[in-house]
């Protein structure tokens, strides 16, 4: 086990559960999902300063990552994938994104250590924390389960999580998710089509 799963909000087509995967035949090349509203709660920056979710990205491209920074693959593999398709964009484009990363582990993820560990692959990146009971509150909004925390081989406390990454247009409402597997050149020309003003259908 990996300390990261895929979402087992999704049931079956007929069921419209949010952030359920459907076959994707547009132009975009991320994951369509069921329509997955912007979650409203108020968490701590990796400043220290209090970040509304929905007010604080009002108006631009959301990206928004539910995971933690002790996790061995799958949350490192998504910044890394999302800061390449930063790259691979225009800097007038990335102004209008943001990124939003809040820790499932708020006991380890300390505001410093998001801010250190985010910065080694965006600076622009931003991490979110609360207690456990704020970030599941924001977390069931979006219809991702909360997984349990277990010891890997090791004897590492590592968490069970979903690992889509939610793509809010402006309106505030994502058709669009993000996995680990998918490559950065496909993220970079979704990201463009959000910022024209696209909505992934």
């Amino acid at each position: 086990m990996t300390g990261c799963s895929s979402s087992t909000a999704a049931t079956a087509k007929g069921g419209a559960a949010p952030g359920m995967v459907l076959i994707n035949t547009s132009k975009y090349k991320g994951n369509i999902i069921t329509p997955v509203t912007k979650p409203v709660g108020t968490l701590t920056d990796d400043l220290g300063k209090p970040f509304s979710i929905k007010t604080g990205t009002a108006g631009v491209v959301t990206l928004l990552f539910f995971g933690y920074t002790h996790c061995p693959d799958e949350c490192p593999l998504t910044m890394s994938n999302t800061a390449a398709a930063f790259r691979m964009i225009p800097a007038a484009d990335q102004a209008k994104i943001r990124v939003l990363f809040v820790s499932v582990d708020p006991g380890r993820d300390s505001p410093s250590r998001l801010r250190s560990w985010l910065g080694k692959f965006n600076p622009s990146f931003l991490g979110l924390r609360g207690s456990l009971a704020q970030v599941e509150a924001i977390e069931k909004q979006t219809g991702l389960p909360i997984g349990p925390t277990f010891k890997d081989a090791a004897g590492d406390a590592q968490l069970d999580h979903a690992t889509e990454m939610f793509a809010f247009s402006t309106n505030n409402v994502a058709t669009e998710a993000f996995f680990p597997s998918t490559p950065p050149a496909n993220m970079a020309n979704d990201l463009k089509l959000l910022v024209a003003g696209g909505k992934p259908s």
